[in-house]
């Protein structure tokens, strides 16, 4: 039977915005643009959190922790008294650490361009299985992103999925980087390259499903919407860290309630 991903999406927005309401700190808009990916990712079963030999998976963009605790939250693979304590003891901060939730989290995050440098490893190391990572648009700026990828073309290594948040706003600032997606560029590399609409849930399932059957590795571009589906924060760079305020909090949660 067909998963209902846009009902789940909206369960993952509204225990997202639950966290928030009960004291936590999470980025709004570069969450919000990756709940709908993140949930194909977790409940289309390409990754299951419940198994120990799963498929590796980094959030590159760590700042979106809290749609991760969420997901976790939402498949009762942890409790909400569970996060608050690790939250009370300091032990979940701003970004994912290895150490803390570590059978659910495989790699730190939060200095950004590093992650397809440590998928590039791990895929190395696991032959077999395909190791996936979502990064932020404005992190491909690094320079370790692209030899990280300028690798594995030449190397040929098939079992990696990169997934471009592509939301255009980094952390300060309405980005394009129209060069960094150029297709003569891409084109040129070993890698398969899909450009999807990162809340369509149909279009992203089949491109995983292409992605995870394919025979080479694939960078996968998502267009997203910075804020998606919390109103005023909706492509609103104020929102890469201001919080909502709560009548605007408690109205955007009637949405999804």
């Amino acid at each position: 039977m067909e998963k209902n991903f846009s009902k789940i999406s909206n369960l993952i927005r509204l225990e997202f915005l639950n966290l928030i309401e009960s004291g936590y700190k999470y980025h709004l808009g570069g969450t919000a643009s990756c709940i709908d990916l993140l949930t194909v990712l977790f409940y289309g079963n390409f990754i299951d959190l419940k198994k120990k030999n799963r498929a590796k998976f980094i959030l590159s963009k760590g700042h979106a922790l809290g749609a991760l605790h969420a997901i976790l939250l939402n498949k009762k693979i942890i409790s909400k008294k569970k996060l608050d304590m690790m939250s009370l003891k300091g032990e979940i901060g701003g970004q994912l650490d290895i150490y803390n939730l570590k059978n659910y989290v495989d790699w730190n995050t939060g200095s950004l361009g590093h992650s397809v440098g440590v998928v590039t490893g791990i895929a190395i190391a696991k032959p077999n299985k395909k190791i996936w990572t979502i990064v932020g648009d404005a992190e491909m700026d690094e320079g370790s992103m692209w030899e990280g990828i300028f690798y594995i073309s030449e190397k040929k290594i098939n079992n990696i999925i990169i997934i471009i948040d592509r939301n255009k706003i980094s952390a300060s600032a309405i980005i394009e980087k129209k060069e960094f997606f150029d297709k003569k560029i891409l084109d040129q590399l070993n890698l398969n390259i899909f450009r999807i609409n990162g809340h369509n849930h149909k279009e992203i399932k089949n491109i995983f499903k292409k992605s995870v059957n394919s025979n080479k590795s694939t960078i996968i571009i998502a267009e997203t919407i910075k804020g998606k589906g919390f109103g005023i924060a909706e492509n609103n760079l104020s929102y890469s860290h201001q919080a909502l305020d709560k009548k605007t909090l408690l109205n955007i949660k009637k949405i999804y309630e």
